[in-house]
């Protein structure tokens, strides 16, 4: 009971945190409002798997090339005026991908939606360094579990409702809804009162901020470096599947966007979920909490596995609550680990090396198994893959213990 405690009293006391996870919420909103719609007007225009997967290719490259440079900028620059700049040019875009969705050119389409990419590289980085300025190291890590929340929570309502209003409302009502999302983010970001770095404004004019810095870091500390792949190397298994919930809805259960709303949905759901659960039976101590990765990866891979077996995308639905209350815990508590284990100087270029290369697997992968779904069938690779995450999380889970039990000491 303590810890709901102190989720009630973060929620209903700090305002600061209030605005920055309600601007957080609208902006993730929107993101998976495009998303859904986006995906299925790529299938149908091409009805291709491969060609498919590269929405979430072009998604996520240019956060390979640039969140480390975004978090760069979180330690240079002030972070309110980075994530609020992020989210007003990201409205913008969302009207160029009308226009490019509009001409029916998927090539024109895929470039536009990688400009969203590229002008909210800032965006994640900038945000997870910011949060445990406006939050007490006491309360950091219920803080982080409802920020992480708003991705699942957004991802559940965002999806579905994307997906079923692709149905009700024309392309132009949607994308303009999308629009004023970002728009209404950056003006609640700006309200914001509390300096979101420690140093303030004038940190750029105190010190001297190097990008190598935040390597060498991560290079130095084992624990710091065994957060930042556990991301990226879970993604090899777990990414690319994500675009091809398309190919399921549409070719296995034949239920369209209506489908694929519900199981980006479900994955929304039990990110929400997980984090929360995990917390609460094993959140007594840092290193207990960290400890829970590598198992919560595990959790993720058995029940991915099983969804290649079911004939039905209520079934599949459910699986995945399941499968992303593990994928979902592995990744909020990977980024309070480094938010804790990292000082305020490090954090933005520390998250966007994390981010980097979560984001370069993200695409190895979204290709990778976009081909294979191709060549030998979507159900293969939600065969192998899931598979291949299990032993990964148990390989991990093996090697880092014995860091976690330091840290208890």
């Amino acid at each position: 009971m303590k810890n709901l405690d102190k989720y009630i009293q973060i929620i209903t006391t700090n305002k600061d945190f209030q605005k920055l996870f309600a601007a957080r919420l609208i902006t993730l909103g929107g993101d998976w409002l495009l998303t859904v719609p986006l995906l299925g007007i790529i299938y149908e225009l091409t009805e291709n798997p491969l060609i498919t997967s590269l929405v979430l290719v072009v998604q996520s490259a240019p956060l390979f090339f640039l969140g480390s440079f975004g978090g760069y900028l979180a330690d240079k620059y002030d972070r309110k005026k980075i994530i609020a700049i992020s989210e007003f040019l990201s409205g913008v875009v969302v009207l160029l991908i009308l226009f490019a969705v509009n001409t029916e050119n998927v090539a024109f389409i895929l470039f536009s939606f990688g400009m969203l990419s590229v002008v909210s590289a800032a965006y994640m980085p900038t945000s997870d360094a910011a949060l445990p300025n406006v939050v007490e190291k006491d309360y950091l890590a219920e803080a982080n579990v409802i920020f992480f929340s708003s991705w699942g929570i957004m991802a559940g309502l965002g999806a579905g409702i994307g997906g079923y209003l692709t149905t009700v409302v024309s392309r132009d009502t949607l994308f303009t809804i999308d629009f004023l999302t970002f728009v209404i983010s950056a003006f609640i970001v700006f309200s914001i009162k509390k300096d979101l770095s420690e140093q303030g404004e004038s940190k750029s004019d105190e010190v001297t901020i190097n990008f190598i810095d935040g390597m060498k870091y991560v290079l130095s500390r084992k624990e710091i470096l065994s957060l930042v792949i556990t991301k990226a190397t879970f993604s090899i298994s777990a990414s690319g599947l994500l675009s091809l919930f398309t190919v399921l809805s549409y070719e296995i259960y034949k239920t369209g966007d209506y489908g694929t709303g519900l199981m980006f949905g479900a994955r929304g759901i039990g990110a929400l979920i997980g984090p929360i659960i995990i917390r609460y039976f094993f959140g007594s101590t840092d290193g207990k909490l960290l400890n829970t990765i590598g198992i919560t990866i595990m959790a993720w891979g058995l029940f991915y596995f099983f969804i290649s077996f079911s004939a039905s995308v209520y079934l599949t639905v459910f699986l995945l609550i399941l499968g992303h209350s593990g994928g979902g815990s592995q990744w909020a508590f990977s980024t309070y680990g480094l938010q804790v284990l990292t000082p305020d100087n490090l954090r933005g270029r520390i998250a966007g090396i994390d981010y980097s290369l979560y984001f370069f697997m993200n695409t190895i992968s979204t290709l990778m198994i976009g081909y294979l779904a191709t060549v030998y069938g979507v159900l293969f690779v939600f065969k192998l893959f899931p598979v291949l995450g299990f032993i990964f999380g148990f390989v991990w889970f093996l090697s880092t213990r014995s860091i976690w039990n330091k840290l208890e000491t």
